[in-house]
């Protein structure tokens, strides 16, 4: 359960810059507000499984600079500005989402009570983050194309 905690809390962060790195790089208004919104619930997740590892095993969580649990998610500023590379940033962001929502799934699997119920919650959210994903990767490929493909 460390392991798998310790790496939750990882993932959360990353997801959490990402967002918060790809707002600033948006001059769309409300693309900036929805990213900034995703950033903050990362954040959220993040605190509230910061808490649990304390609870659980005694000690504050601590950060490894060596452990990247989403490479997908590490882009540089400039991919921000090419269609392409958005669209890739968009899928990256989806599946980033899609896994977080499994990893959360298999620990409510392996816990009990209070913890379980945190964890399918966490597994919930992570799931509309992927719709929200979804419908970004949608709009970017529709702006690209100039039509709605699907």
């Amino acid at each position: 359960m460390r392991e798998s905690l310790n790496l939750a809390i990882h993932a959360e962060m990353e997801a959490s810059e990402f967002y918060l790195a790809w707002s600033e790089n948006t001059d769309k208004d409300y693309l900036k507000r929805e990213l900034l919104e995703l950033s903050e619930w990362e954040k959220e997740h993040e605190e509230g499984l910061k808490k649990l590892y304390i609870k659980q095993f005694g000690e504050p969580f601590q950060r490894n600079p060596d452990i990247v649990v989403e490479p997908e998610l590490k882009v540089q500023t400039s991919d921000f500005g090419d269609v392409t590379s958005l669209l890739r940033i968009a899928s990256a962001a989806y599946l980033s989402e899609m896994r977080a929502s499994e990893l959360y799934g298999r620990m409510a699997e392996e816990a009990s009570g209070e913890t379980r119920d945190m964890f399918l919650k966490l597994k919930e959210m992570e799931e509309n983050h992927m719709e929200t994903a979804k419908k970004r990767y949608l709009a970017i490929r529709e702006d690209f194309v100039g039509f709605k493909a699907f």
